[in-house]
């Protein structure tokens, strides 16, 4: 996206009026399902959370993903491995975007968009500065 605020190499953040566009450009017409798969598993991995406004970014390979807009470190607690770590929003939208992917593929496989997300932000996991904290999560 030519239009989208460059913010740290990671990622470009999406601007507001492209953001319905470019959900459905990159999440196809699943991309309802994957916004409220990422709301629950944030409900599951933080007891205290309560809503909020959410940025879209757009990784380095191309990957869409969903991180709560605050400057506040989120902190997220596993119930699958019981890994409990703070961390940046960006890292733990990437976390909960990877799981929210993961669960999509197995409800709808016939969607592509969720086996191409999940696949694309597994790649860039390892670039994050906060990759160890990310994989925790993730194992």
């Amino acid at each position: 996206m030519t239009t989208a605020q460059a913010l740290p190499e990671f990622f470009t953040r999406v601007p507001t009026l492209q953001r319905a566009e470019t959900m459905h450009q990159y999440w196809g017409d699943r991309c309802v399902n994957l916004e409220m798969f990422v709301f629950s598993f944030m409900n599951t991995f933080n007891e205290a959370y309560n809503g909020g406004y959410w940025d879209l970014n757009i990784t380095s390979n191309d990957a869409l993903y969903m991180s709560l807009s605050t400057d506040e470190p989120v902190r997220l607690v596993s119930p699958l491995n019981y890994a409990d770590e703070t961390m940046s929003a960006d890292a733990a939208g990437l976390v909960l975007t990877i799981y929210a992917s993961s669960y999509g593929m197995h409800k709808f496989p016939e969607d592509a968009y969720l086996l191409e997300t999940y696949d694309k932000l597994m790649e860039v996991v390892g670039d994050h500065p906060e990759a160890s904290k990310i994989y925790r999560l993730l194992d």
